[in-house]
């Protein structure tokens, strides 16, 4: 199982990738690895495979999932709360895949989405790859329904999501399905006066104003659920649409603490490599699969840039003279822009947005990732984060700046040193960078960690593995 061992020491010396092994190649590689040497990247990458190939990759993430769901619910007072979105990996290569909607580029890109859950703390729980970028409001309930299959349903779970999930009908669905959720509603919404904001809440040092009074309707027969506006510092209003026995001012603090799971995705990619590639075979989408029509799409775009000529050269003929020079030229723009619309518009009948593959120019063309390497790869390293997670709580304590704490152990993670084994223990000695302070507040993490009695996996003789700093 070294090849394990080996792909999340690269990922915790900041390699971010599988091939990133290669850096392992140092003196006490071998020991730490329990190997008489450091394997090399393409033995990893084939192992790893292999496992893949064995189907035992599925079942770890689902063994890891169980844990950490487990454990979020164990240290939850009431319902569990857990943080959906999904995740675009941009892809750059020289395939034809999929697109989908990148916010962080406010456009659509190709790439290969990914759904997280997140627990209240911001820890990755786990992730569904979905080749097709399928929507939120598709993924929502499969998703609650795993929560809820996992852990009982006893268990009262509430999940918290942005609006890109926040329509009528999955509202209504993830209501009729008995799951409680909170979110923030669609404008646009009735503004309230400032009178109406008689109760406050304060949230991470912010007074909010809070007025709950009415149910929201859903619309169409579906109902209602609840709402509670917001009136932030700076006087803006903000809705939140809910369905949970919580009081107001908790779902109020699960909502605008919502900004922890997209910090966990930044530092996921920069951190651990999320958004690695990790396999680059590809395979054919069915020819069956309905996708969006890229004919009609084309056709769409075309016709709103003639609508745009349109108006721009009506704008310049009603500023223009009767005997303005260019005035014919503007006249003859006009008449190509209408001709183009009225083309366009005659088109679109026939090209319907969405047909099945084969029916289109993307045929024997479009193709995708398959995602079970992928999948293995991301168990390590929602393993690996979790782990470093909780390190940096206990670290955080004895720094004079909390909030740096990850740093300081992703320096310690890739800091040199020297492995020592005798018949009665494993000493691992290290020299970490830092400032002085830093370098006590590490010392202390090693005397906590050594309290806890670790040993190496595997080992015969389970000898205690004790963590030393090269200044102690």
């Amino acid at each position: 199982m070294d090849h394990i061992p080996a792909a999340a020491e690269a990922l915790g010396i900041g390699q971010r990738c599988v091939e990133g092994v290669r850096r392992l190649e140092a003196s006490g590689g071998g020991v730490l690895l329990r190997a008489k040497r450091v394997p090399s990247e393409s033995w990893t990458r084939r192992v790893l495979k292999k496992y893949v190939e064995e189907a035992s990759a599925p079942y770890a993430h689902l063994a890891m999932t169980q844990n950490y769901l487990e454990l979020a619910a164990a240290r939850s007072k009431g319902a569990t709360v857990f943080y959906v979105d999904n995740h675009l990996r941009p892809y750059t290569g020289k395939h034809t895949i999929r697109k989908g909607w990148r916010m962080q580029d406010k456009r659509v890109l190709p790439g290969n989405m990914d759904y997280y859950v997140h627990d209240e703390d911001g820890r990755p729980v786990y992730r569904i790859a979905v080749p097709s970028n399928d929507s939120l409001t598709a993924w929502l309930t499969p998703v609650l329904q795993v929560l809820s299959a996992a852990l009982g349903e006893s268990q009262r779970i509430l999940v918290a999501f942005d609006r890109a999930g926040a329509f009528p009908e999955q509202l209504a669905e993830l209501r009729d399905e008995g799951f409680e959720f909170v979110t923030y509603e669609r404008r646009p919404y009735q503004r309230l006066a400032g009178s109406a904001f008689v109760e406050s809440v304060t949230v991470d040092g912010e007074r909010y104003g809070v007025h709950e009074s009415r149910l929201a309707n859903l619309g169409k027969g579906r109902g209602r659920v609840r709402r509670i506006a917001l009136l932030t510092p700076e006087g803006y209003q903000i809705n939140l649409l809910a369905m949970s026995e919580e009081k107001k001012e908790r779902l109020i603090e699960v909502m605008l603490g919502r900004w922890i799971q997209e910090n966990a995705f930044k530092h996921g990619n920069e951190r651990w490599g999320i958004n690695q590639l990790d396999q680059r075979r590809v395979e054919a989408y069915p020819p069956d699969a309905v996708i969006p029509n890229p004919a009609r799409r084309r056709a769409d775009n075309a016709l709103r840039l003639a609508r745009h000529r349109e108006g721009d050269m009506r704008n310049q003929l009603a500023r223009m003279k009767a005997d303005h020079p260019r005035r014919a030229k503007v006249e003859q723009d006009l008449a190509e822009a209408l001709a183009a619309q009225h083309e366009l518009e005659a088109q679109r009948p026939h090209l319907p947005k969405h047909a099945p593959l084969k029916e289109t120019e993307l045929k024997d063309k479009l193709v995708y990732h398959p995602g079970d390497y992928k999948t293995l790869i991301d168990t390590i390293r929602i393993a690996c984060a979790n782990a470093e997670s909780e390190l940096a709580v206990v670290l955080a304590d004895h720094l004079r700046r909390p909030t740096e704490a990850k740093k300081v152990l992703a320096n310690l993670f890739a800091a040199p040193g020297q492995v020592r084994v005798n018949g009665k223990s494993i000493t691992v000695v290290l020299e970490p960078t830092g400032n002085h302070s830093e370098q006590e507040a590490v010392a202390k993490l090693f005397q906590e960690v050594n309290r806890w009695k670790l040993t190496l996996p595997g080992d015969p003789q389970g000898r205690p593995l004790q963590f030393r700093s090269q200044m102690s």
